[in-house]
């Protein structure tokens, strides 16, 4: 479960490079959920720093050990998010990735697994993305007994990321 076969059947589509140029365009501006996949082999390897960027000078490096306690075995969701505009907020997600100091905090541990160009996003589009995306999670922590590694708090449901 939660792996692409499973989103697509949820109605997520995409599933290309986060960090390829394709992503631009391609990524709708309405309100939904995305979810960042890798097909990591049954666990990666993490590096010592973080490529991501330093939002307000903070460095979003975690001790390895960290990491591998809160990796998921079993699933290629690493992170599932929600955006009231998909297309600024996986773009922020992207920008991070490469380094910059934008802000998009959440997800960070995801700047740390070796081979960021294995990671690949999806989206649904949500009329309400703040209630799907909890159940999103819900469904995932049925699944495996806790959030996705790069979530690491399930977040405000009251409103919605821009």
């Amino acid at each position: 479960m939660f792996n692409q076969t499973h989103l697509e059947e949820l109605g997520f589509a995409g599933f290309v490079p986060l960090l390829g140029a394709e992503l631009a365009g391609l990524v709708p501006s309405q309100s939904g959920l995305y979810v960042v996949l890798a097909d990591t082999g049954g666990s990666p390897t993490f590096l010592d720093v973080s490529r991501g960027g330093r939002f307000k000078g903070r460095n979003p490096t975690v001790d390895r050990a960290i990491l591998a306690s809160k990796f998921v075995r079993g699933s290629e969701a690493l992170y599932i998010g929600r955006a009231t505009r998909l297309d600024q907020r996986i773009g922020l997600l992207a920008r991070f990735g490469r380094g910059e100091p934008v802000a998009h905090w959440g997800g960070r541990y995801l700047w740390q697994i070796d081979k960021p160009e294995s990671l690949r996003v999806a989206w649904r589009l949500e009329v309400d993305p703040v209630e799907a995306e909890a159940l999103l999670l819900d469904q995932f922590e049925v699944e495996f007994g806790r959030l996705p590694f790069a979530n690491l708090v399930r977040g405000n449901r009251s409103r919605a990321h821009a």
